[in-house]
């Protein structure tokens, strides 16, 4: 791969300096987007549909039937109920986190020798929305939806319970489940926002 230099003087000489062909440049692309459509929409009176990959407000998944295979396995250590979070308490979202303390989670031990969680907190004033804990989850537990509209009128509003992730997640998993996993629903949406891709190279 060659280098390309590029001569950059140090200073303008005298017909720059008096016809401002500098100031001119830098106005050209001004004017030439002047008439052209913004690209920024005019929110919250218009919102668009989030990429389903996007990372917002974490959901747990519930025990609904819908779980792989390899999760039936868990169930004979664990007591869960259907509709309910199956997170099992292996504390691999806590460990993968740079924030480990956005994180409570407790699991007590039932009187036939299983393991039930009892609570799942998480503390998003202090996440960075990175989704580590989401591919940390050994059980596909954990995952980020699509709500990013979490401003509240007390720091109480954003820690949310067990009961909270798994709305998310049911809630989520309603509207986006069946979409393919990419970042633009169609291209079409696409190409409307942002107009059609020139690939260079």
């Amino acid at each position: 791969m060659r280098i390309k230099k590029v001569d950059r003087k140090a200073f303008l000489n005298i017909v720059e300096a008096v016809l401002f062909v500098d100031f001119i440049k830098g106005l050209s692309v001004t004017l030439r987007n002047l008439l052209r459509r913004p690209i920024t929409i005019n929110y919250p009176l218009e919102k668009l549909t989030l990429p389903k990959r996007y990372r917002g407000a974490h959901g747990h998944f519930v025990w609904d039937g819908t779980e792989p295979d390899s999760l039936k396995a868990i169930g004979k250590f664990m007591s869960y109920e259907k509709g309910k979070s199956r997170c099992v308490a292996c504390y691999m979202c806590q460990t993968a986190c740079p924030m480990p303390t956005l994180f409570r989670i407790e699991a007590v031990q039932m009187p036939d020798g299983t393991k039930k969680v009892v609570r799942f907190d998480m503390n998003l004033y202090n996440c960075l929305f990175c989704g580590l804990c989401v591919d940390a989850c050994p059980v596909g537990c954990l995952t980020m939806t699509d709500l990013h509209e979490l401003a509240g009128y007390s720091r109480a509003s954003g820690v949310y319970r067990m009961e909270d992730l798994e709305r998310h997640a049911i809630d989520w998993k309603k509207r986006r489940g069946k979409e393919p996993d990419r970042i633009w629903i169609d291209d079409h949406q696409r190409e409307k926002l942002w107009g059609k891709v020139q690939w260079s190279g």
